[in-house]
């Protein structure tokens, strides 16, 4: 389990988030929502590590992450909003010397057989043969996910990873983040795309660095009194961030964090 509390960052003086709290479960898929410049790749970078929070604390599996981040990075993977794998290469290819890099202990067998693994989890199989940077933009980015799983993170982050992609690409790779996100695995992802919500186990809204809501997708409308998700964005600007944090503090959503 990935627990956070209290949660602050500050960045040159300026305040990025203020006592945020999130929790994540084995088999879970989270999304976390909230308009531009609202902290979401911020919470992001503080959940996993890499840019930890001025104050509060992250623990993975009650282990303070921070403290014995060396230790645990292993079960980490970060997918970045920019695509870095190489575009000139084969997806196969790509991958296979991503796991000679990330696999330096592993049989040559057994990396080629971590490889397939991940072709086939990531419905890459047809494409295996096809350079980067001849893939759509789904494509690629599954290509980076199946860079991080070769090391089988219990951990998947990715920043952004449906940006700039068509609704039937973006719901396409929400639903392979649905099934990475099984047995013991949790994936957590921002995003600002509003169509596919459904499909997520639990939704993090945050708001001037304050968190709005968590909780399951299906509590996300009724609670801030819209028809539609779109009209979540428009509805924050309603209350101050702060305001809206006292509110889901004294929610009985709030026990989706305990």
């Amino acid at each position: 389990m990935l627990v956070a509390r209290k949660l602050i960052v500050e960045r040159g003086g300026k305040t990025i988030l203020s006592s945020i709290d999130f929790k994540a479960e084995p088999g879970q898929l989270i999304g976390i929502l909230g308009p531009s410049g609202s902290g979401k790749s911020t919470l992001l970078m503080a959940l996993n590590g890499f840019r930890p929070a001025k104050a509060g604390v992250v623990t993975l599996d009650g282990q303070n992450l921070i403290e014995n981040f060396e230790a645990l990075k292993a079960n980490i993977g970060y997918v970045p909003q920019d695509d870095i794998v190489p575009t000139a290469l084969k997806v196969e290819r790509v991958l296979e010397y991503a796991a000679e890099l990330r696999l330096p202990d592993v049989e040559p067998d057994g990396r080629r057989a971590r490889v397939a693994s991940v072709i086939r989890l990531l419905d890459l199989a047809d494409r295996k043969d096809v350079r980067v940077g001849s893939l759509s933009g789904g494509q690629r980015k599954r290509v980076s996910v199946g860079v991080e799983l070769l090391a089988e993170p219990r951990l998947l982050f990715a920043d952004e990873p449906t940006s700039g992609l068509d609704p039937a690409l973006e719901r396409s790779l929400t639903e392979a983040f649905r099934k990475l996100a099984t047995g013991d695995r949790m994936v957590i992802v921002t995003t600002h795309i509003m169509t596919s919500l459904s499909i997520y186990d639990r939704l993090c809204v945050v708001v001037g660095g304050r968190l709005a809501f968590f909780g399951p997708p299906d509590q996300l409308k009724p609670y801030f009194g819209v028809e539609d998700y779109a009209d979540i964005y428009t509805k924050l600007s309603d209350k101050e961030p702060r305001k809206w944090h006292d509110e889901f503090q004294s929610s009985p959503l709030a026990r989706f964090l305990s």
